[in-house]
């Protein structure tokens, strides 16, 4: 089996650190092929998940938040979130506004980079392989800073869109907030996927707290 870590560029040192942590222990405990991969496709994981909505006919967000009920007016709901009175958070209702547009020229490009991304990783997994990659590139982040940083959801959602199995391994903290790895592999692969994770809890010691728990 060969082990893969994505090239992320633009990730915190310590998120960093525990994939490189990570790969050196699958290199030295089962005598694996670690392999740095850079996937330019990846980059683009928040566009190409909105655009495969999108192409399956998926209710809109706007939709979603109506519960079955008349449509929202996103627009009302936004002003209304200033003075505390919306029953949706502020990033919810900016990221439906924002996903509202139609299938315009993006939407098909967006497409045909998803195309690319999927070939890349089926050639990848066509033997076992797991490929480790941050779960965010940064320590979990205030609900607020979400929206100036939206790509960053792209990290996790893109393999959900793709369809491979994808197991969050904790990774300790980060300036006192939780960090994570994120474990795909193919196809049917779920195995592969949390044996590794168990296998990684061991290193990392599973999930921490980030603050004292009082029961």
């Amino acid at each position: 089996m060969k082990e893969m870590q994505g090239m992320f560029r633009g990730s915190r040192p310590d998120v960093k650190k525990a994939i490189m942590k990570a790969a050196k222990h699958f290199e030295e405990e089962f005598n694996l092929e670690a392999k740095p991969l850079c996937i330019e496709e990846l980059s683009y994981g928040f566009p190409l998940w909105i655009a495969k909505f999108k192409e399956v006919g998926s209710p809109s967000l706007r939709t979603s938040m109506s519960y079955g009920k008349t449509p929202i007016s996103i627009w009302w709901e936004i002003l209304k979130s200033l003075f505390g009175l919306s029953d949706h958070t502020f990033p919810l209702l900016f990221f439906s506004a924002m996903t509202q547009s139609g299938k315009g020229k993006n939407f098909y490009k967006a497409l045909e980079i998803y195309k690319a991304l999927e070939k890349k990783f089926e050639n990848i997994f066509q033997e076992d392989a797991i490929f480790l990659y941050p779960t965010h590139p940064e320590p979990a982040p205030h609900f607020f800073t979400t929206i100036p940083k939206a790509k960053n959801a792209g990290h996790a959602c893109i393999f959900n869109i793709l369809g491979f199995p994808c197991t969050a391994v904790p990774a300790g903290l980060s300036e006192g907030l939780p960090i994570s790895i994120q474990v795909i592999s193919g196809p049917l692969k779920d195995h592969l996927t949390i044996a590794a994770a168990q296998e990684l809890d061991k290193i990392f010691g599973g999930w921490k707290s980030p603050c004292s728990i009082r029961v």
